[in-house]
């Protein structure tokens, strides 16, 4: 599975090959500057040995025994220059290499940390795209928690991989590569006994890779379930208090951290454990390596400085594999956020719009349900024939028991979920040969929990409006709900700033301005789910008599629990299991006698 996320993280590196490429070549030249460094050190150490082994400096003597030329052989070349001049050169040589290194290395990291952070920015827009793109069914079996920790800390896990060690991942590779060629240059032996460390090292460190991996999968999953907990404490602190759960909250929600934290200390554990092993590896092997080397120089088979560059090779091997297990943990975190993100990126979409989809040439407000079929599971049908027609500004309401389908009519009319048979007709256009955009801009909805964003109240009554609106319009929208009373009280009046969900406003003063913005929209068509039901009494009758007035020319479903507020409405949809059982006008309904009928004498009974 690891290898498939890598496959897809890496294909986002596609889409900048050229920057990619040139800050992966400007690091290979920079990398191969630091590999060739180690030789002229050697060559340093070679003359200063020779220098001391002999007890002098290449001294050349006359006839006489007079010292007439000191002279030191640079690079085993056959011409000689003084020793002082050898030194500087080489001094010269070896601070070239490294201020090169150093320059190239910039350029290439910090192209790297470009491309890094455009990946980054692209994986972040296409979860961002996709959750507008996902079937409400997705949202509706996932706590918002669990959904926020894939947006948030998961693409944060991806990210802090791929920004901190992309750079250092490609420039020990190529480290690696380049100190073994650098290596069987100066003797095959030693190269030999340096390779073999690298399968020693992985097999010793592959089952505690293994073991984190697994505890750092599941930690990320643990980390999204204690998120959608604490999301849905926090949302639900007013009935948690009310029902005295705070013991057992706490309790529960110290079970789950215990268990995260178990699976983290694990996690934490194994993946400390792959340094240790590596570098127990490594300068066993570099303890072999100086054996080796002393005896082939001892033997003249080596110089002294091609043993010291040998093993500073030998060292050096150690670097890439330190830097792995450094990674091993962030690695394995970003592979169990790779797969939670990949995951919500291949969910079930929305079946994608009509290329051109058509619209509607009279835009009347007139909507018809055409035997109609829908379940949410294949095997459980809801609906198995629904129709009914709605005429051209005409009020329809829709009743029935708790689960009889009310609100789920309501998401087909607006294609939050596919119909499985049949069809909608809007403005006499089947939905689904329109897209979603212009099915939706012939709508407004009020809803029962009301939904206001933190901004003032202006932007909150224009919201989603793809047109100008003036100040007149917003103030007269707010009037006929009778907000705009409300309005002018508060301070800086329609400029004043909701806070997050509007929690400086009451419950009632929220439902106003959601009623108020689906006015300002103008639609032709009004959804209403017992939008009035956080309103005291006159505020209602103030606000029914508003929306009869405004309603005049709109069509408009309303979902009621108090049959009172729809005995006005020119056909009524008494539901049940799914199905319309029922329909016709209040007195039409009452005249039959039959579940309508017992429904309203319930509530007045």
């Amino acid at each position: 599975m690891n290898s498939q996320v890598f496959k897809r993280l890496f294909s986002y590196f596609g889409h900048y090959k050229g920057k990619f490429t040139t800050a992966v070549v400007v690091c290979i030249i920079g990398t191969l500057f630091t590999v060739a460094a180690p030789v002229v050190l050697g060559e340093i150490t070679t003359i200063l040995y020779a220098g001391v082994s002999d007890h002098h400096w290449f001294v050349q003597y006359a006839a006489d025994g007079t010292a007439i030329e000191e002279t030191v052989y640079l690079w085993a070349g056959p011409h000689a220059v003084g020793k002082v001049e050898a030194a500087l050169v080489t001094t010269a040589i070896v601070a070239i290499l490294y201020v090169l290194s150093m320059v190239f290395c910039s350029f290439a990291n910090k192209g790297m940390a470009r491309v890094v952070a455009m990946v980054v920015h692209d994986l972040r827009s296409d979860v961002e795209d996709k959750m507008h793109k996902l079937t409400l069914n997705y949202y509706d079996t996932r706590a918002n928690g669990d959904i926020l920790s894939v947006v948030t800390n998961d693409v944060d896990a991806i990210n802090s991989l791929l920004s901190t060690y992309t750079y250092q991942v490609i420039n020990n590779a190529v480290s690696l590569v380049g100190t073994l060629v650098m290596l069987f240059v100066i003797n095959p032996w030693l190269t030999l006994i340096a390779i073999l460390m690298i399968p020693g090292t992985l097999l010793l460190t592959r089952p505690a890779q293994k073991i984190s991996g697994k505890n750092y999968g599941a930690q990320q999953n643990l980390l999204g379930a204690v998120n959608g907990y604490v999301e849905e404490m926090y949302n639900g602190q007013n009935v948690v208090t009310s029902f005295n759960y705070q013991e057992k909250s706490i309790a529960k929600f110290d079970k789950m951290n215990e268990e995260l934290l178990s699976k983290t200390e694990k996690a934490e554990t194994y993946s400390g454990a792959v340094m240790p092993i590596t570098m127990m590896v490594n300068n066993l092997g570099y303890a072999v390596s100086a054996l080796v080397g002393c005896f082939f120089a001892i033997q003249g088979i080596m110089t002294v400085g091609n043993v010291q560059s040998a093993l500073q090779y030998t060292k050096n091997i150690q670097q890439p594999f330190t830097v792995v297990s450094q990674m091993s943990g962030q690695l394995s975190t970003a592979m169990a956020a790779g797969k939670r993100i990949f995951e919500l990126l291949d969910s079930e979409e929305e079946i994608p719009d009509p290329a051109e989809g058509k619209k509607p040439t009279k835009c009347d407000g007139s909507v018809s349900f055409e035997h109609v079929q829908f379940g949410y599971t294949p095997n459980n049908k809801l609906m198995t024939d629904v129709n009914f027609t709605a005429e051209p500004g005409k009020k329809i309401a829709i009743v029935g028991p708790t689960g009889a389908g009310k609100t789920t009519l309501i998401n087909l009319l607006m294609r939050f979920y596919e119909i499985d048979g049949g069809r909608i007709l809007v403005n006499g256009v089947d939905s689904k040969e329109m897209t979603r955009a212009e099915l939706r801009h012939h709508f407004s909805m009020v809803l029962q929990e009301t939904w206001l964003f933190e901004g003032t109240i202006r932007d909150n009554l224009k919201y989603g409006v793809d047109r100008e609106v003036s100040d007149e319009e917003i103030v007269e929208a707010a009037k006929s709900v009778c907000a705009d009373n409300f309005i002018r009280t508060m301070p800086g009046g329609y400029d004043m700033v909701l806070s997050k969900g509007a929690e400086n406003i009451s419950q009632g003063q929220r439902q106003l301005l959601t009623i108020a913005r689906a006015i300002v929209a103008n639609p032709e068509i009004m959804i209403l789910d017992e939008a009035t039901s956080n309103v005291d009494a006159h505020t209602e009758q103030t606000i029914q008599d508003a929306m009869a007035k405004l309603m005049e020319n709109r069509t408009s479903f309303v979902i009621a629990h108090r049959l009172s507020t729809i005995r006005d409405a020119a056909t009524i949809l008494y539901m049940e299991h799914g199905d319309i059982k029922e329909v016709g006008d209040h007195d039409t309904l009452m005249a039959l006698n039959g579940k309508y009928a017992a429904l309203y004498n319930s509530q007045f009974a």
